[in-house]
């Protein structure tokens, strides 16, 4: 097993460090798990002997069974992460740099989003089919709601680092505008 780890990751470009090596023992935050823990995923571990941070897209599993090749990981839960949970990782790929957020393109979008209109369209009858039924169930209370919650929470799984810049542009911005009221100043 360790073998084919050090593969891969000379494979996708990691480079040990001076008398690191890897293991096979990996812990992980309950903070970095996405809430839907079937397959791929993109996770956050720490090499329990080297402490070796890094990001990898594996498979996790409380079941060895349901891996190819598992090895042990402890999750650690709690407030105080004082809890720990042994599961499973089958690691696919290590290194995985995270998407970088384009500062500019995202502050352009922010800007239009601001001047012109809130309305996104959507085509798809699929999707029409499957937002209809939440919403007719009662998980939702209309399309518009059932489309942003969605949204929302697929954004904040898959690009974390996006959700966050744009909360902290967001919040930028409204700390500007009221200082601008607070100091008696016109927005330009």
């Amino acid at each position: 097993m360790l073998a084919r780890i050090r593969s891969i990751w000379y494979e996708y470009g990691g480079r040990p460090r001076r008398g690191c090596r890897v293991s096979d023992q990996y812990i992980t935050s309950e903070d970095h798990l996405p809430a839907d823990t079937d397959g791929e995923l993109t996770l956050q571990v720490m090499d329990q002997e080297t402490k070796h941070i890094f990001t990898t897209r594996a498979r996790i599993a409380r079941d060895p069974a349901e891996l190819t090749d598992p090895d042990p990981l402890t999750i650690l839960r709690g407030p105080h992460e004082n809890r720990e949970e042994q599961w499973y990782i089958q690691i696919i790929k290590t290194d995985v740099g995270e998407v970088s957020v384009d500062e500019t393109v995202l502050k352009e979008c922010f800007e239009e989003s601001q001047e012109g209109s809130n309305v996104l369209t959507a085509r798809g009858e699929d999707v029409k089919t499957l937002v209809s039924y939440l919403v007719e169930t009662g998980e939702y209370d209309s399309v518009s709601t059932a489309v942003r919650s969605l949204l929302r929470e697929h954004l904040s799984e898959t690009r974390p680092e996006l959700v966050e810049r744009y909360v902290d542009l967001r919040t930028e911005r409204e700390r500007e505008e009221m200082e601008l009221k607070l100091g008696g100043g016109e927005k330009e």
